[in-house]
Parts: C-alpha cells; structure tokens; sequence
C-alpha cells in the first residue's frame, strides 16, 4: 500500500475491546475504529462491530481505521444476558452449526429449540448436529426424529473417533458456517477434527456441575483450506430470543402453526383456551410435548418484552 491514505474493504475477523483484527485481501491488520461510524443502510439493532462484519478501512502504510460498515446479510442475534438489548453473535454467515452432546454435559431440547427459533428468525440455515456420539445417544434419540420430520438436517458425529466428520466436513465447503451451542459440546474439537491446523484449545467439563468450561473466549472467523469460513464462538448458558413477534415464532413452529387455524378462538394462546386444535394435537401425540412447552415459554418471553 502506498503512503497516501485510501479506503479499502475488509472483514472483521476479531474483535479486541475497542480494537478489531481484519483482514484485507491477504493482510491482517489490527485497527481501531471510529466512534461515529458510518453504516450503509443505518444502524442495526446492535452497532458495535463483531466477526464477519464487512467494513471500509482507510489505510495510511500499515495503520488504519474503521469508517463504515456495509449492510449486514443474515446476522445470528441474541437478548443479551442481564440487560435489554441486541447481541450479534456474527455477520454475514450462511449457515449454522448448532452443537449439543450426546450425553455430557446434557442436552437440553429446549434450549436446542431457542437456536433453531433465532437460526430460522435470522433465515440462517441451521443444521443440528449432535457431538460425542461415542458416549452413546440414549439421552436423544427419542426427540431427534421430530426434527428430521420437521425438515432439519442432523447430524450423528464424534470428533474424537472421526465418526461423521466427512459429513460435517463436506457441508462447510465454499460458505461462512457459525459453530454456535452451549459450553462444553465440543465446538473446538470439531474445528480441530475438520482441519488440525487451526489448534484450538480444547477444554473439559467441571466436575462440580457437569456444565462445559468456555474455553473459546471471543468469536473468530476462520478461513479453511479447502474454501469457506467457519466461526469458532464462546459456549452460551442461555439463549434470550431478541426481535420476535408472534407471527415470527409461530413461522418457527410449523408443526403448531399448521393447527392453529382450526382453533375454537382465533387469538387462540393454545395455552389454556377450550376446543384449542394445538393442544388437543399435543394429547393425540401428534405434536412433540417437549416442542410444545418451548413454544409456550418463549411466547411468554415475546409477550413480556
């Protein structure tokens, strides 16, 4: 780059307090970025900068900042934990790996339900995918079915014996994926198992509550050998949904939504209301109990914000 200032495009591929790591073409730079920054279709939700945004650099040789962002495409967002406001976990990714353990630490179907709800929300293409297979699948096999019928793609794999890795391997090719799920999956491994030469620390579970070590401290976008980018995140303990109506939680429940015409009451809550079509769907076996209970907790979320 010559000594006079120009503007060039990079992408944030770290976030430092209130420095970023881009990268520009095949440079990696560490630069700070200005208070005011300019974005093409206005501020988001949440405007600091995070993993994957795609940003105008004015460079002088080595030195540069942050002026502008471009229009964010498909950002995976959460309610920030203990404060009313957005939190993008990344920007611009095509699809997302939603980890969860077999066995340890345990599976919770609700909580699976809240990354689908978001993925969905976000039109970010989400694909379940259950880590430590080896421990055995006692713990998930009875609800996994319900989630191929609904259209998701799962997948069975183990990063210690290699079971499935082609699987997840032949998915990342050529696009951006997010590895979102809760602390202690196994996310790092993954990642290790997919190309060794990322060498990422690997952690392990606490022995006092059975609950994954965050390990991974902050996002990273990472490019692969073979083509694409993958987004290595901090484990999450919870998982607030932001931005949802009712009409955009139902979308996320197709199973209900398909029911829920035929109620009694068109305002229907399907909570408690008489000669409601969901719940007498939840009776007859025919929508999962589990997945109903999501949807009556995070409803009560949406209704509350």
């Amino acid at each position: 780059m010559s000594g006079a200032s120009e503007t060039v495009e990079a992408t944030v591929i770290a976030t430092h307090g209130p420095l970023v790591r881009v990268q520009v073409e095949d440079r990696t730079l560490v630069v700070a970025a200005r208070r005011r920054l300019r974005w093409e279709e206005g501020a988001p939700a949440d405007p600091r900068l995070v993993v994957g945004d795609r940003v105008w650099l004015e460079v002088r040789r080595d030195q540069g900042v942050v002026v502008g962002v471009r229009r964010r495409r498909r950002s995976l967002l959460r309610r920030a934990p203990s404060a009313r406001r957005a939190q993008v976990l990344a920007a611009n990714v095509d699809q997302a790996l939603v980890v969860f353990a077999a066995r340890e630490p345990q599976p919770r179907q609700g909580m699976v339900d809240r990354f689908l709800v978001a993925c969905r929300h976000a039109r970010i293409e989400a694909i379940l995918t259950i880590n430590k297979i080896d421990q055995g699948a006692d713990r998930v096999e009875a609800w996994l079915p319900t989630y191929r019928q609904l259209g998701h793609t799962v997948l069975l794999v183990s990063a210690r014996t290699g079971r499935g890795m082609g699987q997840v391997t032949r998915s990342l090719g050529g696009r951006t994926t997010l590895f979102c799920g809760p602390s202690g999956v196994g996310k790092s491994s993954l990642l290790n198992a997919v190309y060794p030469g990322f060498r990422l620390k690997v952690g392990s579970l606490s022995e006092a509550t059975g609950k994954g070590r965050h390990v991974t401290s902050r996002a990273e976008l990472m490019p692969l050998p073979f083509g694409g980018f993958v987004v290595d995140t901090p484990g999450l303990r919870e998982f607030g949904l932001w931005d949802l109506s009712r009409g955009d939680l139902l979308e996320a429940f197709p199973e209900i939504a398909s029911r829920a015409g035929s109620c009694r009451f068109p305002d229907c809550s399907h909570s408690h209301e008489p000669q409601c079509a969901v719940r007498d769907a939840v009776d007859a076996g025919e929508v999962d109990p589990q997945r109903y209970r999501s949807y009556l907790a995070i409803m009560d979320e949406v209704v509350s914000q």
